[in-house]
């Protein structure tokens, strides 16, 4: 492991915020240029234009600030923030009626390990001393 901006131990954090930034921005893109895809692989119902803002445009926005520097733990916070916004919004699209139940319902899983990391990356991050001003 190699050490990189931040004070601490052998940083592992920094690595997978990045790699989170990249997985953010891949979404983003998902979701700013195909946001009937979403709407087809998720059963939503709704404006694409909605998708297209409080997912796609959200997604990119932090993956492009992790991509940036791994070290921001605004941004990471801000991830957590819009994970929660996803695990509400795929909780209610995890019901019989829909369709799609059981893409949610892999969503919904898949979102929850995400949220997982991006909380232990963030509380890494904001406990570490930054070095570079």
């Amino acid at each position: 492991l190699s050490t990189d901006r931040v004070r601490a131990k052998p940083a592992l954090s920094p690595q997978v915020s990045f790699m989170l930034g990249q997985n953010a921005i891949g979404l983003g893109v998902w979701g700013l240029f195909f946001p009937n895809g979403v709407h087809r692989f998720l059963g939503l119902t709704g404006s694409p234009q909605t998708t297209q803002l409080l997912f796609g445009a959200r997604e990119m926005v932090t993956g492009i600030g992790l991509f940036s520097d791994p070290t921001r733990s605004g941004v990471l916070w801000a991830r957590v923030a819009g994970d929660v916004f996803d695990i509400a919004v795929l909780s209610t699209l995890n019901r019989r009626s829909n369709p799609q139940q059981s893409n949610a319902r892999l969503a919904l899983g898949v979102v929850l390990a995400v949220t997982a990391l991006d909380v232990i990356t963030a509380t890494r991050m904001t406990n570490v001393k930054r070095n570079c001003d």
